[in-house]
Parts: C-alpha cells; sequence; structure tokens
C-alpha cells in the first residue's frame, strides 16, 4: 500500500538510477521528509526530499559524521554500528549503513520509527546494492531463519503463512501484503525469487516473512 506522497522541493541535481528507489521509501512511507544516499565522506550520492536539498544534504552529512565518530569508540567494544537511531522532539533521523563507504539517512517526524518504516528502509537499502552492484558487508547482522507454517491461500497464491515459531512459541500471524523480490544476477529465473508476506502477529506486531525458493528456508525480518 502506498502512502499519499509527500511533495518534493525542486531539485538542484539531476535525477539517476538511484532516484526512483529514494522516491519510493519517501512515498511509501508516511513522515517522510527526506532521504539521502551518501558516500564514506558524506558527499551526496543522490537524494528525495521535501526539505530544501541543501538543508537535506547537510543533514545527511552531520548524521554520517555522528555515525562515525560512534564507530570510532564502538568497534572494539560493540562491533560495527550499522543502524543508528536520533530520536528529537521535532524529528527523527536514522542512518543505515550499507557497508563502509555508503550510507543511507532518511529524516522523518518525531517518533515515527515503525515497524512499516524500518522494513521499508530494509527494501530501499536491497535495492540499492542492487542497483550500484554492492554486497552486504561481512559486519552486517544475517537475517534471521525462522520455522513457518504454511496453508492454502485464498486470494489465488500457492501458499501463506499462517503461523512461525519464536523462541519456541507457536505465533499465529495474518497476511497483510506479498510481493516478490527478484534476484537480479539471475535474470528470467523464477526459481531464484524471495517470496515475501508483510504479516501482522494478534499482538499487533508487524514484520515480515520471506521464504527463499530455492533453499526452501523462512527468515524473518
Amino acid at each position: 500500500m502506498t502512502a499519499q506522497s509527500t511533495s518534493e522541493a525542486p531539485r538542484d541535481m539531476e535525477e539517476s538510477a538511484f532516484t526512483p528507489i529514494l522516491r519510493g521509501l519517501m512515498r511509501t512511507v508516511p513522515g517522510i521528509t527526506a532521504v539521502v544516499f551518501v558516500d564514506g565522506q558524506g558527499e551526496c550520492i543522490d537524494y528525495c526530499s521535501a526539505l530544501p536539498p541543501f538543508d537535506a544534504k547537510v543533514i545527511a552529512a552531520h548524521m554520517l559524521v555522528v555515525t562515525m565518530s560512534a564507530r570510532e569508540t564502538s568497534v572494539a567494544r560493540a562491533g560495527e554500528p550499522w543502524f543508528v537511531h536520533v530520536h528529537g522532539s521535532e524529528r527523527d533521523v536514522l542512518v543505515r549503513r550499507l557497508g563502509d563507504d555508503y550510507a543511507l539517512v532518511v529524516v522523518s517526524g518525531s517518533n515515527t520509527l515503525t515497524p512499516l518504516l524500518q522494513e521499508s528502509v530494509e527494501r530501499a537499502v536491497r535495492e540499492l546494492r542492487v542497483e550500484g552492484g554492492m554486497r552486504a558487508p561481512a559486519w552486517e547482522p544475517p537475517t534471521e531463519r525462522v520455522r513457518v507454517e504454511v496453508r492454502h491461500s485464498t486470494t489465488g497464491w500457492a501458499y501463506a503463512p499462517k503461523a512461525y515459531w519464536h523462541r519456541g512459541d507457536r505465533v499465529l500471524v495474518t497476511v497483510v501484503g506479498r510481493w516478490i523480490e527478484s534476484d537480479a544476477s539471475v535474470a528470467d529465473d523464477p526459481a531464484r525469487d524471495a517470496v515475501c508476506f508483510m504479516v501482522r502477529t494478534e499482538a499487533g506486531q508487524d514484520l515480515t516473512l520471506v521464504h527463499r525458493v530455492t533453499d526452501d528456508v523462512w527468515e524473518v525480518r
């Protein structure tokens, strides 16, 4: 489901192959006011913003400095920081590192760090990596594999999740969305697709269950 889009400010640079990915993230999640893709020096590669471009770029560059400062003090004790969230009274800013040389910075309204935002950011990260030919770094946390119980779908799909197991407990879920993520490195091979289901638990938590068709394994995001 696509949310009502936020009006973009006039751009000060040409669009690139990354622009539709950034724009898709901004239009999908209510409250996002800027999405900036930066390199390891904080220089803007591309962006999509309702804020003035200069403001969006300055925020992104400053947040990368903050992230790298945190990295210098945390690597020896806690490992590589890959997701940084700064909460303010008027704005939230998050940084999602794609690797050593690239990061995605998202500016949104205060108190907007929702499962939808997190999942949408992760999807944008995957799309940016495909478009830019980047690989996930070794320090990035792996996706958790889970056991999933499926049912026959009544909506034309072959199957859909009914429940998954978390720490030994069976958690019932309701499917609220479905999409396919194709492996861009293997064209026209449906066996390489990942079938993704956004689900909601009885406790109201939204998460994504991903079926890796080739290996017949499930992951939770």
